[in-house]
C-alpha cells in the first residue's frame, strides 16, 4: 500500500451512516458466532460499554447476570450510545445454567481469567460458536463457570496492576475473536 502525503481525513456522520443498512435490514443481518456471558458485572458503565463492543463486533447474543439492568440508568446509556436497543440480549439469574446450555448446544466456553492454565489471547484459536464468559470487577468468574470452561485467555499484564477493566478485557478478547470468525457475516 502507498503511503499518502496528505493527513487522514476525519468522516462525518453523515458519511458513516451511509455505508450502514437501514434499521430494518439490521435487525435480520447475521451476526458471528459469539454469546457473551457477564457473571456478575455490576457497573452500569461496564455494562454500557460491553453492549457497544457487542454492537460493534455484531456478537449473536449478550447475557447479564448479577445486574438488575434498567436500560434508562444514565451511566449505561452514555457508554452504551444507543447500542443497547440493537444488541440482542437476555438477563439471567445463573450464568452457570446459561452457560452449561451453550455448552450442551456446542459452544466451546471460554473465560477472560488469569488462571494456572490461562493462554494469551493472541495465541487462542477459537473454535466456533464460542461462549465467552466475563466475570465481576472484582471476583472474576465464579468458579463454577471456571469448572465449565473449555478455556481460559489472558491478557498478559506488564505493568504492576494484575487486571484491566472489564470492559477493556472484553474488547481485546472480542476483537481476537472475531479477527478467527472472519469477514462479517
Amino acid at each position: 500500500m502507498a503511503a499518502t502525503t496528505e493527513p487522514p481525513r476525519q468522516l462525518g456522520k453523515d458519511e458513516l451512516r451511509r455505508t450502514k443498512v437501514g434499521r430494518t435490514e439490521f435487525r435480520h443481518k447475521a451476526r458471528h458466532p459469539i454469546k457473551v456471558v457477564l457473571d456478575g458485572v455490576l457497573q452500569n458503565y461496564n455494562i454500557g460499554a460491553i453492549f457497544r463492543l457487542c454492537d460493534a463486533m455484531l456478537v449473536e447474543e449478550l447475557v447479564i447476570r448479577g445486574a438488575e439492568v434498567n436500560l434508562r440508568k444514565r451511566k449505561l446509556v452514555q457508554a452504551a450510545r444507543g447500542t443497547q436497543l440493537w444488541v440482542p440480549w437476555s438477563q439471567a439469574d445463573s450464568a452457570a445454567e446459561v452457560v452449561a446450555k451453550a455448552k450442551a448446544d456446542g459452544y466451546q466456553v471460554l473465560i477472560a481469567e488469569l488462571a494456572d492454565n490461562s493462554v494469551p489471547v493472541d495465541q487462542f484459536v477459537p473454535r466456533f460458536p464460542v461462549c465467552l464468559v466475563l466475570g465481576a470487577e472484582f471476583d472474576g468468574v465464579s468458579p463454577a463457570i471456571a469448572d465449565l470452561a473449555d478455556a481460559a485467555v489472558e491478557i498478559p499484564m506488564h505493568g504492576m496492576g494484575n487486571s484491566i477493566n472489564v470492559a477493556t478485557a472484553a474488547a481485546i478478547v472480542l476483537h481476537h475473536l472475531v479477527h478467527h470468525a472472519g469477514a462479517a457475516p
